[in-house]
Order: structure tokens, then sequence, then C-alpha cells
């Protein structure tokens, strides 16, 4: 029994890195990924006429997508407050959450380009608030760098969509 309990832990301490390095390249390589769709629909707004029928297309596709993408944000907020051992933090961090989902949702309303306006404030703001969190050390440095790169891209996208239908 001694055998196995010594084993297992020495295989733990082996695979610890590696599961965690794993996540890690998981982690970008699909974040990457749910960015091709903000870069392909922002390019797609400056190469099609506006009188073209895919260039509306485009544009709900470009806000509808950034919409749930906020409210998925909103989501990881909501898996963090689960984390907490008080209710007070846990309270707040699940109230604030809602707001990027709310947000998109809100925004849904609104046509080209302030749609693509108030979205590149959320993710800003959302992205600000998530690195702001981990320097606080409610998440591990890798995922504030993958945020904080995934919101200059995002941004940037829906920046180029609002200049792209102004």
């Amino acid at each position: 029994m001694k055998a196995i309990t010594e084993y297992l832990t020495r295989s733990a301490r082996k695979t610890t890195p590696t599961d965690l390095a794993l996540t890690r390249r998981n982690a970008w390589a699909l974040s990457l990924a749910g960015y091709i769709p903000f870069a392909f629909l922002a390019l797609g707004l400056w190469l099609l006429l506006p009188e073209s029928e895919f260039y509306a297309v485009a544009i709900d596709a470009m806000k509808t997508y950034g919409a749930v993408i906020l409210s998925f944000l909103g989501g990881v907020r909501w898996g963090l407050a689960l984390k907490f051992a008080s209710e007070e933090p846990a309270r707040r961090e699940l109230i604030f959450a809602i707001v990027p989902s709310l947000v998109g949702w809100f925004s849904l309303a609104l046509d080209a380009p302030y749609v693509f306006a108030v979205q590149a404030l959320a993710f800003a703001g959302q992205g600000a608030w998530d690195s702001l969190s981990g320097e606080r050390g409610a998440f591990a440095m890798w995922f504030v760098k993958l945020r904080t790169v995934l919101t200059f891209l995002v941004t940037g996208a829906m920046i180029a969509a609002f200049f792209a239908t102004v």
C-alpha cells in the first residue's frame, strides 16, 4: 500500500506542471480561435459594400457574437465568485458579474455603429476589471495575460467595426 501511495504522489508531482501547461495552451488556443469571428466580421465590414445583403448579416453576426462573448465573460466571474469562502465578496461578485450580460443584451437594441462603441467599452471595461482582479490574486497571472491580449484584440475589432459602419 505504501508503494502505491508513493507512486501516486510521485506521479502527481510529475504531471501537475504538464497539466497546467496543457491547460494554458488549450486556453490560449481556444481564446484565439474565439477571436477569429471578431477579426473575420470586422474585416468583412470593411470589405463589403453597405448595399450588399451580406453587410447587414455581418453587422448582426458581429453584434450578436459580441453580446454572447460578453455574457461568457460574466460567467467567468460567476465561477470566481463560487470560490469565495465568505458571503459578502461572493454576493458582490455575482451581482457585478451580470453587468457584461446586461450590457451585451442592451447593445443588441442599438444600431451600428453605436452597438460596436458600447461593446468596445464593455470589453475594455471587463478586461480592466479582470486585470485588476488578477493583480489582487483572484486569477492566475497567465490568465491575466491571456485576458489582456484578448481584450486588446477584441476591443480593436469592435473599434474597427465601429469605423467601418460610420
